[in-house]
C-alpha cells in the first residue's frame, strides 16, 4: 500500500510539471508583440516584448488584449501606458484593412506632443495585428481633429520613433504633377519633400501643389505652370476607405489664365494617388459639393488617376 501511494504522489508529481510547464511553454510562445509606451521623460517611444494569449485567428479578442496592455500603469520601470485611466475606448470596428477606433470626450484634453506621441503608440502597436494596415481615431462619433484637419488614416510610418522637436523632420520621396507650358498636359516632377512628423503628407503634397512648381528645389522646372490659384486654402483632408477628401476654398474656383480644369483636377489627382492609402478623390468647396467644375462635369464625384492627361516623352522632346 505504500508503494503505490507513493507512486501516484510520483504519478501526480509528474502530472502537474508536466501540466505546468506546458502552460509555461505556452505563455512564452504565443505570437510576440511590441506594446509602445511613453518613456519617463515623455520625448520618445518605448516598445515592450509582450506574447499575446489570445488566439491570433481572432482579431477582437487580440486587439482587446493589446488594448488592455495599452491602458495598463503597472510597469517595473517608469514607462507611460499611452491610454490613461479615465480614457475609454467605447468600441471599435474592423472593416476590410482599416481599423476604426472611439475614443471618449477625454481624448480632446490632450494637446501637443503628449498627444502625438500617444497616438502614435496605440497606432504602432494595433498595426501589427494580422490585417490591420491602417487605424484612424473617433473622438465619440467625429473623426480626430488637429488644427482643424482630420487627421484620417495613420500606419506605422506615420511616425517617427522618437519625436522629440529637433528630431521629428522626416523626407519622403514623392511626384507631384503640374502644367507644362501650354497648360494643356501634366508632367512628372519627382522629388524629395521635407516634413514634420505631426503632418500628414497628403496635407502637405497638396500645399506643394498650391506653392507651385518655383519652390521645387534642385528641379528644373522653369517651363511648368502652377494649376491651383495661390490664394486658394486648404480647408481640410482626410482619408477613409482609399477616398481622400479634399476641401477648398472658393479661391479654387478662380481658374489660372491657359489651365484647363481638368489640369487642375489631376494634378491633384494623380498626386494625391500615388499614396498607397488613396485610390480616389472628392472634391468640395468650402464644404459643398459642386456639380460642373470649369468645363469639367459630375465634379461632385470621386476622381481616379488618369494618366492620359501627362505629357509623353516624344512631347516633352517637341
Amino acid at each position: 500500500m505504500k508503494n503505490k501511494r507513493i507512486f501516484f504522489v510520483a504519478l501526480f508529481g509528474i502530472v502537474w510539471l508536466a501540466t505546468a510547464c506546458a502552460g509555461g511553454k505556452k505563455d512564452e510562445t504565443g505570437a510576440e508583440y511590441q506594446i509602445y509606451y511613453l518613456d519617463e521623460e515623455g520625448n520618445g517611444l518605448v516598445p515592450e516584448a509582450y506574447h499575446i494569449k489570445a488566439d491570433e485567428k481572432d482579431t477582437v479578442a487580440v486587439i482587446d488584449e493589446l488594448f488592455e496592455q495599452l491602458h495598463k500603469s503597472d510597469h517595473t520601470n517608469s514607462n507611460q501606458p499611452p491610454i490613461e485611466a479615465a480614457l475609454e475606448v467605447s468600441d471599435f470596428q474592423i472593416k476590410e484593412t482599416q481599423l476604426s477606433v472611439y475614443f471618449s470626450a477625454i481624448y480632446n484634453n490632450r494637446s501637443g506632443l503628449d498627444e502625438i506621441l500617444c497616438r502614435a503608440a496605440i497606432v504602432k502597436t494595433l498595426c501589427q495585428v494580422e490585417g490591420v494596415d491602417y487605424v484612424e481615431f473617433y473622438v465619440e462619433d467625429q473623426p480626430l481633429m488637429i488644427s482643424g484637419n482630420a487627421v484620417g488614416l495613420m500606419n506605422a510610418a506615420s511616425f517617427v520613433d522618437n519625436l522629440d522637436p529637433e528630431k521629428m523632420e522626416q523626407t519622403k520621396q514623392a511626384t507631384l504633377y503640374f502644367a507644362d507650358s501650354t497648360g494643356q498636359k501634366l508632367e512628372e516632377v519627382p522629388t524629395e519633400v521635407a516634413y514634420n512628423a505631426t503632418e500628414p503628407i497628403a496635407q502637405l503634397l497638396v500645399e506643394k501643389l498650391i506653392d507651385g512648381p518655383s519652390k521645387i528645389k534642385n528641379k528644373n522646372v522653369s517651363d511648368l505652370l502652377t494649376t491651383i490659384p495661390p490664394e486658394t486654402k486648404l480647408n481640410s483632408l482626410t482619408i477613409r476607405d482609399n477616398i481622400c477628401y479634399v476641401d477648398f476654398s472658393h479661391e479654387f474656383m478662380i481658374f489660372l489664365p491657359d489651365i484647363s480644369s481638368d489640369m487642375v483636377i489631376y494634378s491633384i489627382v494623380n498626386t494625391l494617388c500615388e499614396l498607397p492609402n488613396v485610390t480616389k478623390v472628392q472634391f468640395t468647396i468650402d464644404g459643398e459639393q459642386k456639380e460642373i467644375y470649369g468645363d469639367t462635369l459630375n465634379f461632385n464625384t470621386p476622381f481616379e488617376r488618369d494618366l492620359g492627361f501627362i505629357r509623353s516623352g516624344s512631347e516633352s522632346q517637341g
